[in-house]
């Protein structure tokens, strides 16, 4: 049973929409430096969303047997009985906003990879690493997979996609006496020129020399200068206001403030779903609706949130083109595409030379625990070093940040001109905050 023949069998439902996809990938692991394991997957799926008697139902299954759509089918009708009512009206077909073939996706040379090529690739990154750094200790993983997705609605929605997608990660840990250095890295992309292991080592290897002396830092309020990967504790707040689930739910503090200043000028935020070779790139999203580029915050003012069609009906506002299922068997959600944070002028060097006694933030523990909708939040550091006559001088330990994010990001604030992409998707430059709380111990 193909997926137009089992759309055809939900015929007798008010609404019916498909979404199915196939997946394949290897994935090449190293430990302590040497190379440990290859593993291919192979993996399907098919997710269907249908509503009769004004109730909705889904039902999603890995089994694409035969018999395994059949009960699939079953498990429909049962989730309608038992279902919520209809919150939802699918899209008719629309014209893709931009040629799909502009946008990207799907890398031949990804797709093309093999175990000796990702084992090249990992090899070359851990060595040159332990080359700088003998001391430590190089956990790695090479992984590229390709797939395809397909979705069909009553109404005539037919999206097909294609992509490809290369990660290199890195771990390091490096042990003297009692003191522990865990660090991590990763790139992401869908292009093989996305992911460079010479950038992600220069990126530990800066951070493994700020951190070969633990010194000691005063607490107090002082400026701190967050690292792309450490500025999301600042973003995460903000993203979570930002969606529209939590709009629907009434708990966003922002629902009832579009069209107003609600952060610094400085602050611009864009959900760019056409953005051409993005991770999340795509014409259509997972619920058929054209994806878009759209600002967020422009210049500090609300402009608008993300939406699926589900929480677009609730509030009474269109859908974004935001519909993200997180997975060939997921249900879809609101959900951000390729968000872009603009940029500074000065360079993240320039921002950490203005600070005269300050924290450099790269990692938190506990990122994204906690109640922190409405906008504080208070962490230990991870990875911190401080910063002493605009030098970085050594990392901190025992040391924690907190804040209130519109607040932070209201004034006294600045981004550096380069910015690094995060998960493939989260475009971040370095932030400096004028005064934050700092507080600790104040010893190594």
């Amino acid at each position: 049973m193909d997926a137009r023949t089992l759309l055809a069998r939900l015929g007798d439902k008010d609404a019916a929409e498909l979404y199915s996809g196939s997946f394949d990938s290897l994935e090449v692991r190293f430990s302590a430096g040497e190379l440990k394991n290859a593993t291919a997957r192979e993996a399907s799926g098919i997710a269907v969303r249908a509503a009769a008697r004004g109730k909705a139902g889904f039902a999603s299954s890995r089994d694409t047997s035969p018999a395994g759509l059949e009960r699939l089918i079953g498990f429909v009708d049962n989730s309608i009985d038992v279902g919520d009512a209809v919150r939802f009206e699918l899209p008719e077909p629309a014209k893709p906003p931009v040629p799909p073939e502009t946008l990207g996706g799907h890398d031949p040379a990804v797709a093309d990879l093999e175990v000796a090529e990702l084992a090249a690739l990992g090899r070359q990154a851990v060595q040159e690493l332990l080359a700088r750094h003998p001391d430590v200790v190089v956990d790695a993983s090479v992984r590229r997979s390709v797939g395809e997705t397909l979705l069909l609605n009553h109404r005539g929605v037919e999206v097909a996609d294609r992509h490809s997608v290369l990660s290199l990660s890195l771990e390091v840990n490096r042990t003297r006496d009692e003191d522990v250095l865990l660090d991590f890295d990763h790139a992401i992309g869908v292009r093989r020129t996305d992911v460079s292991g010479p950038a992600l080592v220069e990126e530990l290897d800066r951070r493994l020399r700020w951190g070969r002396e633990v010194v000691s830092l005063r607490p107090g309020r002082m400026p701190v200068v967050f690292s792309p990967a450490g500025s999301l504790v600042v973003w995460m707040p903000l993203l979570q206001a930002l969606n529209g689930k939590n709009v629907l739910l009434g708990t966003s503090p922002l629902r009832e403030r579009t069209g107003e200043r609600v952060l610094s000028e400085r602050v611009t935020l864009i959900d760019d779903g056409l953005l051409p070779w993005g991770l999340a790139s795509a014409a259509f999203d997972d619920e058929g609706v054209p994806r878009q580029t759209r600002p967020l915050l422009d210049r500090g003012v609300l402009r608008g949130f993300v939406h699926d069609l589900e929480t677009a009906k609730g509030t009474g506002s269109e859908p974004t083109g935001n519909g993200e299922r997180g997975g060939v068997t997921g249900k879809p959600g609101p959900g951000f595409s390729n968000l872009l944070v603009a940029p500074g002028e000065r360079s993240w060097r320039d921002l950490v030379a203005s600070v005269d006694y300050g924290l450099l933030v790269h990692s938190v523990v506990g990122l994204g625990q906690g109640n922190t909708l409405p906008g504080t939040f208070s962490n230990p550091v991870d990875l911190g070093y401080l910063i002493e006559g605009g030098e970085v001088r050594g990392r901190v330990k025992d040391v924690s940040i907190a804040g209130k994010v519109y607040e932070l990001l209201a004034d006294d604030l600045e981004f550096s001109r380069e910015r690094r992409v995060l998960s493939g998707t989260t475009h971040l430059p370095w932030l400096r905050i004028g005064s934050m709380n700092v507080v600790g111990k104040g010893s190594a």
